[in-house]
């Protein structure tokens, strides 16, 4: 079990279970987002996050040209993760706002088009100019542990 929380720890949730995959995202939204070069997000399964303390609020954007919610908390506006309703069931976990952060490691670069022009890629892990399909990035997560 992982443990997570916003930045001024009015929220804690708890993530029981493995992620589906984890990513680096260089886009434009992300970038804004964030207020840095890129963006980590780790897809998981809904029923493997539950909120043992704080409520989260919600609020409704285009990312990317999905409609996407994000979680995040009021009182210091951190973004714990994303739902969107094209993708039922799963939710997308800003993976920085887990208490430790050393037990991930993101399987792939998207949106390599839109990233900083200082930012270095060692070629360790694959690049995508735009945003493959999940499937292919749930793959590449799975393949890790044999690579």
């Amino acid at each position: 079990m992982h443990t997570g929380n916003c930045e001024c720890k009015a929220i804690v949730y708890q993530f029981d279970g493995e992620p589906l995959t984890c990513y680096t995202c260089h886009c434009t939204d992300c970038q804004t987002s964030s207020g840095t070069a890129f963006g980590l997000a780790m897809v998981v399964y809904q029923k493997d996050v539950k909120i043992v303390k704080g409520n989260v609020s919600v609020n409704t954007l285009d990312y990317n040209g999905k409609k996407v919610q994000r979680h995040r908390c009021d009182h210091c506006g951190t973004t714990l993760w994303f739902t969107a309703d094209s993708y039922p069931n799963l939710l997308s976990i800003k993976p920085g706002t887990f208490e430790d952060t050393n037990w991930f490691k993101p399987i792939a670069h998207l949106w390599t088009r839109s990233a900083q022009s200082w930012i270095c890629f060692d070629g360790s892990i694959p690049k995508y100019e735009k945003e493959p399909e999940y499937s292919e990035l749930m793959e590449l997560w799975v393949n890790r542990k044999n690579n």
